[in-house]
């Protein structure tokens, strides 16, 4: 047998962090001794698994403090910036099989290519949030993140909600699969509920989804954490058992938005996903006995029940060949499946799974193409628009760069942008204009001028706004990338 290898030092960050557990009350402290930083590792995953894991959930506090190597995976994601992300919403953008979702308040937009061409900056000016499934094939510091945890757990991948403020991407529900979430940026307030509907749910019994409900008893059931809410900062890790009813959002008090001067972030996080549904005995058992079953030609045929006798024979005959069948498959699975096959099996699975996970989380860059119809020097199009970060410069484009940009068939020139931001970001494109020689940092664009407050005093308006305005004005021909 292949010997364990160490924890990652991903979770070892995670799991020697202050930790808040969901139904009993402790803390842990920090050791400040360096040479003892090693043992208190492998103590506390220890004691995760002993206490927490599939038991409670959990909060790591500001889990990036307690790396002892700037290399670490973990440290590194909770550094990524909104260019990082805009770099990912780009990279899936055009996906066959992982493209955005898009959701406004719970609600999927279900058709984004007719309302957003598909996308993601598009969709978040209008208020919605996005969903990447799969994002550690989209972004090289995610995908090494999945990977350092697979150290410590059998198998891990990762999706990610982009939520602007005062919004909520899906409604309560429970999941099938344990999870790891990373706040990354901004900050997301989590409701998680006491009373678990369904221990260890598979796919088909995840309440809140695919038309099964809540139960009401559930939300009335109280909270976890002392019945309170919480609030996940950058850093911290909030880690559910599957089945757990919870529910996230960024709503924001209406007074709060309008007293303050400082821009309010949008709220990015990874959800890094343990799929314990597919680790369990029932379905490594379901699967060996099927797979040892049907290598038998005798239990491929047809049992003998049907609407007729001709069909079958009698009631009591059909019952004797039953029983004659079940004793030979029974007597076939004692003598095949044993504690060894299904540890074969097992990790055979993850094996499979790791390995398409490796093959494409290489290479990502790579693996998107860019369009045939733009250039590498374009200052506008779709192109121009992906490059584009918040230390860009931008400007008005000239009417025969506007002209140059051909859209798809269908597809409107204009956006669709959510209330609170609309006057303030028509002001910004309305006075560049009318100062054609202005060349701007895209991240200085809140501040185009101190005379009109509806920008400066918005804070709606924040990077990752600015970042997707310019994105897709670019994209369209009203703004041109300064080359």
């Amino acid at each position: 047998m292949a010997s364990k290898r160490s924890v990652g030092s991903a979770f070892q960050a995670i799991a020697s962090s202050l930790c808040e557990l969901g139904i009993t009350t402790e803390a842990k402290k920090k050791d400040d001794d360096t040479s003892q930083k090693e043992q208190r590792f492998n103590n506390h995953v220890q004691e995760f698994f002993q206490n927490v894991w599939q038991a409670q959930p959990a909060i790591f506090r500001s889990c990036q403090d307690a790396s002892l190597d700037k290399d670490c995976p973990l440290f590194k994601a909770v550094n990524m910036n909104w260019n990082d992300v805009a770099q990912m919403l780009h990279h899936c953008r055009d996906s066959s099989s992982h493209a955005p979702l898009f959701f406004q308040n719970g609600n999927p937009i279900t058709d984004p290519t007719t309302t957003y061409a598909n996308n993601p900056h598009a969709a978040y000016l209008d208020g919605c949030s996005i969903i990447v499934n799969h994002a550690d094939f989209h972004h090289p510091i995610i995908a090494n993140l999945c990977s350092s945890l697979q150290q410590t757990f059998p198998h891990v991948y990762a999706n990610t909600y982009l939520s602007p403020p005062d919004s909520h991407a899906v409604n309560a529900h429970a999941d099938d699969r344990d999870v790891l979430v990373v706040q990354l940026l901004g900050s997301k307030t989590w409701k998680v509920y006491r009373k678990v509907p369904i221990q260890y749910p598979f796919e088909n019994e995840q309440v809140g989804k695919n038309g099964l409900d809540v139960d009401p008893s559930v939300f009335a059931g109280g909270l976890c954490f002392d019945d309170k809410e919480i609030t996940l900062s950058a850093g911290d890790v909030l880690y559910m058992p599957r089945g757990f009813v919870h529910e996230a959002s960024t709503h924001t008090h209406k007074a709060t938005i309008s007293t303050t001067n400082e821009s309010i972030e949008p709220s990015f996080h990874i959800t890094l996903a343990l799929a314990t549904h597919d680790w369990c005995m029932a379905s490594i058992l379901s699967d060996t006995i099927r797979k040892t079953l049907i290598d038998n030609p005798e239990f491929r045929k047809a049992l003998p029940i049907g609407p007729c006798s001709e069909y079958g024979g009698s009631r009591c005959e059909a019952d004797g060949f039953l029983k004659q069948q079940l004793d030979g498959a029974l007597s076939l699975i004692k003598a095949n499946v044993t504690s060894e096959l299904l540890h074969e099996q097992l990790t055979n699975k993850y094996a499979m799974h790791n390995s398409r996970a490796d093959e494409l989380r290489q290479n990502i860059n790579n693996r998107k193409r860019p369009r045939q119809d733009q250039r590498e020097d374009d200052c506008v199009g779709y192109h121009a628009a992906c490059r584009l970060t918040l230390n860009s410069l931008v400007r008005a484009s000239s009417t025969e760069e506007r002209n140059s940009v051909v859209l798809e068939e269908g597809r409107l020139r204009g956006l669709t942008v959510r209330e609170e931001t609309m006057q303030s970001l028509m002001t910004i494109i309305g006075l560049m204009k009318e100062e054609l020689s202005l060349q701007i940092r895209v991240g200085d664009l809140r501040n185009i001028t101190t005379a009109d407050e509806s920008i400066c005093s918005n804070p709606l308006v924040c990077d990752f706004t600015l970042l997707s305005f310019a994105r897709c004005c670019v994209e369209l021909g009203a703004m041109a990338v300064v080359t």
